[in-house]
């Protein structure tokens, strides 16, 4: 089969495109200044809304293509500056965009209302424009829209001396059967899962004594970034940053809060699994480099690319033809997974309707590549459907579409397995899944507002980062475990935390929804293919929370919660039971 590599001429054919595209659209928005001073009717509002969407769209396949030529080949000067290049100028369009806000807003709301009765073509804008008004209150002045674009392109360059730091990050190296082993970015995973004690013990050591040469420069960047982000809420007129993140998704913090109060309640959970852990791996007690390993014995089990599309695409059978065409579609020229030195190493991702991976046949490879689909195919519905404005998901939305897909597979390999050792092991794989999706991702959202109140009072120190971080790691993890002095710096891994803000909790709502919706698709059929690809298909069209109703889910109904964590105990339980066959 043909090997899995991006085709990006379908963004922009080449380095001659990626310029003159920048310069047409620096005459576009040069253009859009006539209307400043010219009055908006019904039929020019139209005109200027779909201007502002081109340019918007134009410069959002700027960004993208810079982006993706440097994940691409980060060792490249060109494709470092591509990158650069890109973000500076795609903030500087949103910089612009944003001063022409202030225009649509001088007229009132009624005024729009009475323009959308009066110009039917106006309709797909509705939301937009509603959601421009509700947003008001945080339209910056001039001044404050520069600040806040210089503070962008300095964020942008921490996460991008972040990246650098962690892809040149050299490890000791260990010995395996009297073989030394270099450690890389590309293979240390398996050696921090190894089944011999003393190999992974030495590669987590290895690892994280590394970071810890570095401490103190993770640390500068992540003050740096959390200074940033804080003054550009301030800037916006907002109390804090989460208050940011939440009210630019119409999501209310009783959210964030109901999760991380039902996820503490369930912790005893994991230390369930970990005692049913220790006792499959026949150990006296768990060391905290012991959590990698899976609950197998002797299986071992790779799989080529080929193989894994094979079983990609039989695990998706339940999403029905239109599902599987996407994704034929999708793995021609949109996913980039072949395993190469010059790719960025510890990062796997989708954008647009392209996907990012380093493929190595393990399972977590499999689950990776299907999980990445789940995005992209969300993506591809929705662009087919909705105006550039709505094409992209929230990140809320899309996490259920990506983890339906995990759930999907590792119910196919379940149903599919030969063995008891193989129902063991993806048993335990889902509900591994759980603890590191739900559990670990709620414990980092836990910190994150933990480092914003102390960033507001103080810088944050190697100190108050290690501290706050092994404490709650002790909370989710519990006293069962042995934990090691070097534990407290793995914060410095912690990538999300550096490129993105208040993202993980979306990892935990997504996994707990899709359980729901996985649950509803499979065994239940309250829920039919043709809502979940209207579902797919309605990008960020309405609001989060009412876009979830598509499929029959309320967040504000508590039992959207409980119902996942029910599966996991069901799970568990599960396990108990093979385990004493």
């Amino acid at each position: 089969m043909k090997e899995l590599e991006w085709n990006l001429s379908t963004l922009i054919t080449g380095e001659e495109e990626f310029k003159t595209k920048i310069e047409k659209i620096k005459v576009k928005q040069k253009q859009l200044e006539k209307y400043q001073n010219e009055p908006l009717t019904k039929n020019s509002l139209l005109t200027f809304l779909q201007e502002i969407e081109k340019i918007k769209e134009e410069a959002n396949k700027i960004l993208i293509y810079g982006s993706l030529c440097y994940y691409k080949n980060i060792n490249d000067q060109k494709t470092n500056s591509l990158k650069t290049q890109a973000e500076e100028f795609y903030n500087e369009v949103t910089s612009k965009l944003n001063k022409l806000n202030s225009r649509i807003l001088s007229l009132s709301e009624d005024t729009i209302k009475q323009y959308l009765e009066e110009n039917p073509d106006l309709e797909q804008y509705k939301f937009y424009l509603n959601n421009l008004f509700r947003l008001q209150k945080h339209q910056n002045k001039d001044s404050n829209n520069q600040k806040i674009k210089e503070n962008n392109n300095a964020i942008n360059k921490q996460v991008t001396t972040y990246n650098s730091l962690v892809q040149n990050m050299k490890y000791k190296d260990i010995k395996e059967n009297q073989k030394t082993i270099k450690l890389t970015p590309i293979n240390y995973n398996k050696f921090l899962s190894s089944r011999t004690k003393e190999v992974r013990k030495k590669a987590y050591f290895s690892i994280n004594e590394s970071y810890k040469e570095k401490q103190e420069e993770f640390a500068t960047i992540l003050d740096t970034i959390y200074g940033y982000r804080i003054e550009n809420s301030k800037l916006e007129n907002y109390s804090s940053v989460l208050e940011k993140i939440l009210f630019e998704e119409n999501i209310d913090k009783s959210v964030i809060k109901t999760l991380i109060h039902s996820v503490n309640k369930n912790i005893p959970l994991i230390e369930e699994y970990f005692e049913i852990k220790k006792e499959v791996l026949k150990e006296s007690v768990l060391n905290i480099y012991d959590l990698n390993i899976p609950l197998d014995t002797s299986l071992g089990k790779t799989y080529t690319l080929e193989e894994s599309i094979k079983i990609i695409k039989e695990a998706l059978q339940p999403l029905g033809k239109e599902y599987l065409k996407a994704v034929d579609f999708l793995l021609d020229g949109h996913i980039d997974a072949i395993a190469d030195k010059n790719k960025y190493q510890a990062l796997t991702f989708s954008w647009h309707t392209y996907s990012f991976l380093n493929f190595k046949g393990s399972y977590n490879d499999i689950k990776n590549l299907i999980h990445e689909l789940g995005h992209i195919v969300n993506y591809y519905f929705s662009m087919q459907k909705q105006p550039f404005f709505y094409e992209d998901s929230t990140i809320f939305v899309s996490e259920i579409t990506s983890i339906v897909n995990e759930i999907l597979l590792n119910r196919y390999l379940l149903k599919t397995a030969s063995s008891k050792e193989e129902k063991i092991f993806y048993l335990s794989k889902e509900i591994e899944n759980y603890i590191t999706t739900v559990f670990k991702q709620t414990m980092y959202t836990e910190l994150e507002e933990k480092w914003y109140n102390t960033k507001t009072q103080e810088s944050l120190t190697v100190k108050a980062l290690s501290d706050t971080y092994f404490n709650m790691l002790k909370k989710y993890y519990g006293s069962n475990i042995i934990y090691e002095d070097i534990t407290n710096i793995e914060w410095t891994r912690l990538g999300h935390l550096y490129r993105f803000c208040y993202y993980p909790y979306k990892y935990a709502t997504g996994l707990l929804m899709a359980s729901t919706v996985a649950t509803s698709l499979l065994y239940n059929h309250t829920l039919t293919k043709e809502e979940y690809i209207t579902f797919l298909s309605s990008g960020s069209s309405n609001y989060s929370l009412e876009l979830i109703k598509i499929l029959h889910l309320d967040f504000k109904d508590s039992n959207i919660i409980n119902q996942g964590f029910e599966i996991l105990k069901k799970d568990i339980e599960e396990l108990k039971e093979l385990i004493k066959e």
